[in-house]
């Protein structure tokens, strides 16, 4: 009954959906505008990146108290409707505190609490958006449609510091531009999320606390090996991604003494390389595994090494682009990883663990890196490539015994 039931549903769902695909473009560009001109204005404003690392790990520490719940809200509420109320939380917020600063000297609390607004809504948004895959997509073609959906986020990734680029040519601009561009960009997004059509599965759910409801997603996640590895490569990885994206305005602008447009036009080129990953893996889906994701972890910590001693910022320029396309790769392939081998039951929690391994050293190395940039210059590439191979092999190690006793 229960499987003639499930395939009536899935004869429901599509291969493809245009609004899903446009909400994650939508949002990512909106995020990437504002984070470009925040960055910029702040190194240049202060000379270091000492208050962004202070905003970026404050904004994964409201990650890291979100993450403790949004699971099991996701497996207990409809995901659509906290996907479209979490952007118009963010959009509310952020438009009201758009006309409260003061963009020529920006209060420090308003920029505290715009990074809270923007993380509460994300911390909803993010998981919700790739939870609602499976309500949505044929189980068949979700590892297509997820490449698809992370070509869309790295066109957004892509267009928005560019569109950041040419709006700070303009003499009009400043950061409560920014803010409010931002504000109205995930108003629409909101719009946009409730013209997707999804058909959940039909599930018994039992009530329970939420600290009990965590406990049993934690529980599973490390019964299943596979959902276990994609975690601690999620937590790794973003740890070196963090240091990497805190790092780069500084070593582009004083230590490279790069523009806001070399700046602008490096992420664009990076996010269109995730383009490219994004529908080289929709076209050679059998790639779209883990095993071939520790291959793509290694070449990019050896370039960063080798870019160590090329001194030039063509050299910083490449490796930012290949970030770009294995930090794609990345997600599609943890994300398809999940959604495969999670039952509907739990897939809300695995994902909100899976935001919570993401983000939880994030504040520290966010701080740190924030720092020691200024210090470390262009070794700070080295550091980062020695982390990032090392990090993967002793993944690669723990992973091997525990399938071996399995």
């Amino acid at each position: 009954m229960e499987a003639t039931q499930e395939q009536q549903r899935q004869k429901k769902l599509s291969n493809f959906s245009l609004p899903l695909l446009t909400s994650n473009f939508a949002s990512v560009f909106g995020e990437g505008v504002y984070r470009f001109g925040l960055n910029w204005f702040l190194v240049s404003t202060y000379g270091n990146a000492q208050l962004l690392g202070w905003l970026t790990g404050f904004g994964f520490f409201v990650y890291l108290l979100n993450d403790m719940y949004v699971g099991a809200v996701l497996d207990r509420f409809n995901r659509k409707w906290v996907l479209v109320l979490s952007d118009l939380f963010g959009a509310i917020g952020m438009i009201i505190l758009s006309l409260m600063i003061n963009p020529a000297n920006p209060q420090t609390w308003i920029l505290f609490a715009i990074t809270a607004v923007m993380y509460i809504d994300i911390s909803y948004e993010y998981p919700a958006a790739r939870a609602i895959l499976p309500d949505v997509i044929k189980k068949s073609g979700l590892a297509r449609f997820n490449a698809y959906v992370s070509a869309a986020f790295s066109a957004g990734q892509a267009m928005g510091p560019l569109v950041g680029g040419i709006l700070l040519r303009m003499d009009w601009i400043n950061l409560r531009s920014f803010m409010f561009l931002y504000g109205m960009l995930l108003l629409l997004t909101a719009g946009i999320n409730l013209a997707i059509r999804t058909h959940p599965e039909v599930i018994e759910r039992v009530s329970e606390p939420f600290i009990q409801s965590l406990k049993n997603g934690f529980t599973y996640v490390w019964k299943m090996p596979k959902l276990f590895e994609s975690m601690l490569i999620t937590v790794w990885a973003n740890f070196c991604f963090e240091a990497f994206i805190i790092s780069m305005p500084f070593l582009v602008q004083k230590t490279y003494h790069g523009t806001a447009n070399e700046y602008s036009l490096a992420l664009t080129a990076a996010a269109i390389s995730g383009i490219v990953a994004g529908f080289l893996l929709a076209h050679y889906t059998r790639f779209n595994n883990l095993n071939t994701l520790y291959l793509d972890f290694y070449v990019l910590g050896f370039a960063f090494i080798v870019a160590t001693f090329v001194n030039v910022i063509w050299a910083l320029v490449i490796v930012i682009i290949m970030n770009g396309f294995v930090r794609s790769s990345f997600v599609i392939k943890v994300n398809t990883v999940r959604q495969e081998e999670s039952s509907s039951e739990y897939l809300g929690r695995v994902f909100g663990i899976s935001f919570f391994a993401t983000d939880l050293f994030a504040p520290i190395v966010s701080i740190t890196f924030g720092y020691s940039v200024s210090k470390l210059g262009v070794w700070t590439l080295l550091v980062i490539g020695l982390m990032m191979i090392t990090g993967m092999i002793a993944i690669k190690t723990i992973m091997r015994r525990r399938y071996a006793t399995a």
